[in-house]
């Protein structure tokens, strides 16, 4: 029998090997390449969970549980991931040659600023100012200040904008945002964050798209043109993309095959109409961004992605920076579940619910990878098993199932992301983003939109033990 599954085995990792080499040429062998990974991770799973569960005693048997349920959750996150991959999509481009009319519709830009420095907002505006659009006239910035600062209104009669600011200042940004709705009319509405730059461009690149009616908004990625700190850190500027790159690039254009396009709070435009029919952007939650999109395509709105490098901004500067980031989205998502379940929501389709269910479920990979290392910690320094088996059998199970999961990432990502990268990512943060998931779930929920820093700059050399002591204490027990 086990030379029989052998066998199986070995022409199925054959099979992988040719269409993984072959795939990059023939979308059709890379879509074998990925019914391949999911026979073989299936396989692997059913004889976890048959077979290997460890039975010596309680403790071991939760532990065994524990992580099985951890690589079915991965399991999980793969399958949704490589059917939004399964077939390339790309959004047809469509410019402001279709208003042949010339009756172009009004914009409004808002950018929405807290506590940014005056330098890096001014720069934010002055592109804003520079924006092409037709009909000049028909545009309006609105510099939203939720900071009310003298410096800012200063700034804003200086270069022309409106400077808009607010008596009270609930619900942060989504507030700040819904208080610019009601003294502004334009029937297209430009977010920017205050470190954004958007290009001359991005008007002409996206104001096409409302020619349909229906269209409810257009998201453009978040680019950045400082070094985040895995580029930064690991000294690899030109030799890695920055890690929200694989998300905003590739992912969110594979989400727009299924008008699930997810609106990331900045880059974006949206028509007035589809706002007003949500109550404008969400709020209760510290990623409303997320929650605004969902609610949008709900409504049967349509939602679309351009893919093109259209507004860069500044990336987290410091890993201690990027941390607070993750923990907010992380929490933010938690949040929008409790509100905003998916599969709850009335108007979403199937693959809507899927997708988003997916984005929240995302954020639990941080307890996953948590799992993963410390299972063999377990067992290796304090003796307790997660699962039970022989080394033949996991070289038939396991190992074609890994060298599956390995070759079929690296080239659906296509050298956008690798593995490698991935692991370094997932487990630099995995303490911290389970930890924030955690926390939302059972114990205190932050409802606080804190604001990432920018423009820190720092010409000094540090070593920030406060961030990195959980992943030491990993090392040293890995070790």
């Amino acid at each position: 029998m086990n030379t029989l599954i052998l066998g199986i085995e070995g022409a199925l990792l054959f099979l992988t090997v040719v269409c993984f080499y072959l795939g990059k040429k023939y979308h059709i062998l890379k879509q074998v390449l990925i019914v391949l990974y999911i026979v073989t991770m299936a396989v692997y799973l059913i004889w976890r969970i048959g077979w290997t569960i460890p039975t010596n005693n309680v403790l071991s048997i939760i532990l065994g549980i524990i992580l099985v349920l951890a690589e079915l959750g991965g399991f999980c996150l793969s399958l949704v991931f490589y059917r939004m991959f399964f077939k390339k999509f790309q959004r047809p481009v469509q410019n402001l040659d279709v208003y042949a009319d010339g009756q172009y519709p009004t914009v409004d830009v808002f950018i929405a600023t807290y506590n940014e420095e005056t330098p890096i907002l001014k720069r934010s505006i002055v592109a804003a100012l520079l924006m092409h659009y037709p009909s000049p006239e028909l545009v309006n910035i609105y510099v939203c200040d939720d900071g009310s600062r003298d410096n800012v209104k200063k700034l804003c009669e200086e270069l022309g904008v409106h400077h808009v600011v607010r008596e009270t200042h609930e619900h942060a940004k989504a507030g700040n945002l819904n208080h610019a709705l009601k003294v502004s009319s334009g029937e297209l509405v430009v977010t920017m964050d205050a470190d954004m730059v958007p290009r001359t461009d991005f008007l002409e690149k996206t104001v096409g798209y409302f020619h349909n009616k229906n269209m409810g908004f257009i998201q453009t990625p978040q680019t950045f043109f400082n070094d985040d700190p895995y580029q930064f850190n690991l000294f690899a500027t030109n030799t890695i993309g920055n890690n929200q790159d694989f998300f905003m690039r590739s992912i969110e254009q594979q989400k727009d095959a299924f008008n699930a396009t997810m609106y990331v709070g900045s880059n974006a435009i949206f028509r007035r109409k589809a706002l007003d029919s949500v109550g404008g952007f969400a709020t209760g939650v510290i990623t409303e961004d997320m929650a605004t999109g969902m609610l949008l395509q709900a409504k049967k709105w349509d939602t679309g992605f351009v893919n093109e490098n259209l507004a860069s901004g500044l990336a987290p500067e410091t890993f201690g920076d990027l941390i607070k980031q993750r923990d907010r989205w992380a929490r933010g998502n938690i949040q929008v579940a409790k509100n905003w379940y998916p599969w709850r929501v009335k108007g979403l389709d199937l693959m809507q619910r899927v997708i988003y269910t997916d984005g929240i479920h995302y954020w639990f990979s941080g307890i996953y990878k948590l799992v993963f290392l410390l299972a063999p910690i377990l067992f290796l320094v304090f003796g307790q098993y997660s699962l039970q088996t022989s080394f033949s059998q996991i070289l038939i199970f396991w190992l074609p199932a890994f060298i599956a999961s390995q070759l079929t990432f690296n080239l659906v990502s296509e050298k956008k992301q690798t593995v490698m990268l991935s692991n370094i990512y997932e487990t630099a943060t995995a303490p911290f983003m389970a930890y924030g998931v955690f926390n939302e779930l059972f114990l205190k929920s932050k409802q606080k939109f804190a604001v990432t820093r920018k423009g820190v700059n720092s010409e000094d050399s540090f070593y920030n033990w406060r961030t990195a002591w959980p992943i030491i204490v990993l090392l040293v027990l890995s070790v």
